[in-house]
């Protein structure tokens, strides 16, 4: 029979092999979804039965293994990611939500808190697997949100994921940007579009590169194409008082404040991410 702390220990090394981060985290992962348990489980006192559950779903657990190998991101094996305590599915044609997205939605949401409107109508660009709008949505549920994306998988993916975490106050739209809205004035447009330069593509993790949609990701040649088409495309349809807020690109921000500036604006607060970069922009209307 084999023992748990063995076959961890197997699978850490295989995938530290591979060059894989955090190998001993998605060991336990890997070997959790397996089993459909949770990590608790895996070190219960009386483990028995699960070491037994390692024999009986070997096929399963070597499948998923050869899928993490070959740099799949674990997201899409597991076929669903945490974000702000949702439960969102992700899967090949959508962007997977970062822990960096989840900052942009707290701030947006402690500004708003802080304005105390009655009615809010919020504006999600590129939302990809809806997080961003779906986050929003929930914490604010009388607010009417809308949210676009060019992708009609990723737009599946979303919409899915209002239905399974019960959001009702949120419609999406297929289309480039501002073009499925062409009358509506919002009070937030937030967005955390495309900005990897178009040449740096390449030099991305495996995971990003082999398997996540280039559409989510291609910024253009500077990274800036969506920042000025957003930005530009905000006359007369960001409301009085309202803002934009952006998740930004590394070393972007200097560029998409001038961008800002060009366009009439003068007031921004920047703010960091966990690792002290500068990652957001709120543009104040």
């Amino acid at each position: 029979m084999i023992r748990l702390v063995d076959k961890l220990r197997e699978i850490t090394t295989r995938l530290r092999n591979a060059g894989i981060k955090d190998e001993a985290k998605e060991a336990e992962a890997l070997l959790c979804l397996a089993l459909s348990v949770n990590k608790s489980a895996l070190y219960c006192r009386d483990f028995g039965e699960i070491v037994d559950n390692v024999n009986s779903s070997t096929h399963k657990l070597d499948s998923l293994i050869t899928r993490r190998l070959a740099r799949q991101p674990f997201q899409y094996i597991a076929g669903e990611t945490e974000f702000l305590g949702l439960s969102l599915a992700v899967g090949a044609g959508v962007l997977i939500p970062r822990p960096e997205t989840e900052l942009l939605v707290e701030i947006v949401a402690t500004i708003l808190k802080r304005a105390n409107k009655p009615t809010l109508n919020v504006l999600d660009l590129c939302t990809g697997s809806g997080c961003i709008a779906l986050a929003l949505a929930k914490q604010f549920p009388a607010a009417v949100v809308h949210a676009v994306d060019i992708s009609e998988t990723a737009l599946r993916y979303a919409a899915a994921n209002a239905e399974a975490n019960n959001i009702k106050n949120i419609t999406f739209y297929t289309g480039c940007l501002y073009d499925p809205l062409q009358t509506h004035t919002f009070d937030v447009i937030v967005s955390n579009p495309p900005y990897i330069k178009t040449g740096d593509l390449t030099l991305l993790e495996p995971e990003i590169r082999l398997y996540e949609p280039v559409e989510a990701l291609d910024g253009g040649p500077d990274g800036l194409h969506f920042y000025k088409k957003i930005i530009t495309g905000a006359a007369g349809r960001l409301s009085e008082g309202g803002i934009m807020a952006f998740e930004l690109g590394d070393t972007l921000a200097a560029q998409v404040m001038e961008i800002a500036r060009e366009a009439g604006y003068s007031k921004f607060t920047l703010k960091s991410d966990y690792s002290s970069t500068e990652r957001f922009l709120v543009i104040n209307g």
